[in-house]
């Protein structure tokens, strides 16, 4: 009696190993989205920031003459409005406006500033 043996994978083998596989690499690509669509989002949070700190120090160093107002840079809104609360501070409210996964979102900062003698 002859014995034989059969090297290599059978039909079903090769088909589900490459039903993993599919499923793997699926699973990678969305992953891969989902992380691109947060880095995007927090790319604009961390401009928008910059941008709110950026617009205090200027309001800072025009201590005394500095006026409310707005501006638009790109898909980003900043409104501000500015008092003097006394001869030696300057008070700040600002608002932030950039678009988020759910939608525009709004941040408010509110604040007194020393003016420089």
């Amino acid at each position: 009696m002859q014995i034989r043996v059969r090297i290599g994978y059978t039909l079903i083998e090769t088909v589900v190993a490459i039903f993993l596989f599919s499923v793997g690499v699926l699973a990678l690509v969305a992953t891969s989205a989902i992380v691109g669509r947060e880095l995007n989002v927090n790319a604009t949070r961390e401009r928008a920031g910059r941008i709110a700190a950026t617009r205090l120090e200027m309001l800072r160093s025009m201590c005394r003459s500095a006026a409310s107002g707005r501006e638009r840079l790109g898909q980003i809104e900043s409104q501000w409005s500015v008092g003097l609360s006394d001869s030696s501070h300057l008070s700040v409210m600002g608002s932030i406006t950039y678009p988020a996964r759910q939608g525009p979102r709004t941040d408010v900062y509110r604040g007194t500033l020393p003016c420089a003698p």
